[in-house]
C-alpha cells in the first residue's frame, strides 16, 4: 500500500554559515539505505540546519549531498521525496487527523480512491483509526506525534527526517513513543535521521549513532560501540553517565607501563590493545563497573583496581542504587544493582571501591577540559547542559 524502500545519503565536506557564524564545518556523513541513524548533539551544534540541507529547506555554502548517488543541492524540497517532522510538529489546528494526514496527497492532485486507501492503511498503521474525525488540537501529544509521522510518510518519502519530536512528551510516553516508532521504521524499512540532545533516546532506538559537536562529527558507532569505547572525553559525556579521573602513564618494569593517579595509586597497563602513549591521559569507566565494599574487606581482586572512598549520597532508582562517593577530593559515581532486602551503605560510611581493569579506557590529554569529573549527579545536565533523563 506504501512504498517506503530507503534511500543512501551521502554528505561530503558540507559547510554552512548563518552570516559569521560557522555552524557546519566540513561535514561528512553516509548513511545505509534503510538505516536509522540518530545526530545527537547540543544545541547549536548543527543537527537541525543538517536536517534542512537534507530537505532542501537551506543551501550550503560548500559540499555536497547526495540521495542515492545522486547530487540533490539543485533539486527542489518537493522532489527530494524526503518527509521531515518538525520539532513543533506543525499539525494544522483548523483541519481534523484524516485531514492533516491526506494533506500532501491532496496538494499532489491523487486520487479520491488513492488517497482514501492509502490514508486508511497509515491511520490503522500508526493507531489513529479511532481518532480520524478529531481535532489535531483535541488528541494527546503522543497522538499528535503519530500524526505528524503520518503526514509525512502519505507521500512516500525516501527518507525520513525527525527534528526532537518526542522533546514535548512526559518521560512515561517518550518512552513508549520511541519503542513505537522504531518499530514503525523497521517494518516499513525508511531511511531516518533524528536529531536529539537526549542520549538516552540516542542509544535506545538507533542503528548507528553520529556524536556532534561545533559542527563536526566527533565520532560514528552502534550505541554499544560509543558507550564502551568512546575516543574522547566529550564522547563518553555525551552517551552516559562517566567517571573520569586525571592522570599519567608512565614507563615502568618489564616493559609494562603504568598509570599513576593520587586516587588510584600505579594502575599496571596489560592490556596491549587499549595502552596510551606515556604522557597525560584520562582513566575512564561508567558506574555500573563500580562495586562498593566494606571498608575492612581483606581479600582484594588483583582484577581490579581499588580506591577508598565515603558515601557522600545515596539515589534509589528502582533497578539500582546510585551513590555518589569522595575519593580523595573526586565525587564518582556507582550504580549498584538492588536486590529486595538490601540496605544502602550509608552516608558518611567510609568503603573500598572496586573498578574492574576491562572495563576501563584511557582517553587522550587534550580532553582534560572537563577536568576529570563525573558528568552527572543526580538529574543533573548532560555532558551538553541539557536536562539528562535518569533511568
Amino acid at each position: 500500500m506504501i512504498n517506503l524502500k530507503g534511500s543512501a545519503i551521502d554528505a561530503q565536506g558540507v559547510a554552512f554559515a548563518y552570516g559569521k557564524r560557522q555552524v557546519l564545518e566540513d561535514f561528512n556523513l553516509h548513511i545505509e539505505p534503510g538505516e536509522f541513524f540518530c545526530l545527537l548533539g547540543p544545541s547549536g551544534s548543527g543537527k537541525t540546519t543538517f536536517l534542512r540541507i537534507v530537505a532542501g529547506l537551506e543551501q550550503p555554502q560548500r559540499g555536497s549531498v547526495q540521495l542515492d548517488n545522486v547530487d540533490v543541492l539543485s533539486t527542489p524540497p518537493e522532489a527530494r521525496r524526503v518527509g521531515m517532522v518538525f520539532q513543533g510538529l506543525g499539525l494544522w489546528p483548523h483541519m481534523n487527523v484524516r485531514q492533516n494526514v491526506e494533506y500532501g496527497l491532496l496538494r499532489k492532485g491523487a486520487t479520491r480512491d488513492e488517497i482514501d486507501a492509502k490514508v486508511e492503511y497509515l491511520l490503522s498503521l500508526m493507531g489513529l483509526r479511532d481518532f480520524a474525525s478529531a481535532m489535531s488540537t483535541e488528541i494527546s501529544g503522543g497522538q499528535q506525534q503519530k500524526v505528524a509521522i503520518a503526514r509525512s510518510l502519505i507521500v512516500e518519502p525516501k527518507v525520513l527526517l525527525l527534528d526532537q519530536p518526542m522533546s514535548a512528551l512526559d518521560p512515561p510516553f517518550r518512552t513508549q513513543m520511541r519503542r513505537e516508532l522504531q518499530l514503525l521504521q523497521r517494518k516499513l524499512g525508511i531511511t531516518t535521521i533524528l536529531v536529539t540532545h537526549d542520549e538516552e533516546e540516542a542509544l535506545g532506538i538507533a542503528d548507528r549513532v553520529a556524536v556532534i559537536r561545533n559542527g563536526r562529527i566527533e565520532q560514528i558507532g552502534s550505541p554499544t560501540a560509543l558507550y564502551d569505547y568512546p575516543r574522547t572525553a566529550s564522547v563518553a559525556e555525551s552517551v552516559g553517565v562517566i567517571n573520569l579521573i586525571k592522570g599519567g602513564v608512565r614507563e615502568g618494569l618489564d616493559d609494562f607501563p603504568s598509570f599513576y593517579s593520587s586516587i588510584t595509586g600505579s594502575v599496571p597497563l596489560l592490556d596491549a590493545l587499549y595502552r596510551p602513549a606515556p604522557g597525560p591521559v584520562l582513566m575512564c569507566f561508567r558506574p555500573s563497573a563500580v562495586q562498593i565494599l566494606p571498608y575492612d574487606k581483606l581479600d582484594k581482586d588483583a582484577g581490579s583496581i581499588w580506591m577508598n572512598g565515603v558515601i557522600r549520597q545515596a539515589e534509589f532508582h528502582g533497578s539500582h542504587v546510585r551513590y555518589l562517593v569522595d575519593a580523595a577530593g573526586l565525587e564518582l559515581v556507582s550504580d549498584t544493582p538492588h536486590r529486595i532486602g538490601a540496605l544502602p551503605f550509608p552516608q558518611g560510611a567510609d568503603v573500598l571501591l572496586a573498578v574492574e581493569r576491562s572495563q576501563i579506557r584511557y582517553l587522550p590529554s587534550e580532553d582534560a577540559a572537563v577536568q576529570a569529573r563525573s558528568s552527572s549527579q543526580g538529574a543533573g545536565p548532560n555532558a551538553f547542559g541539557e536536562p539528562r533523563q535518569v533511568p
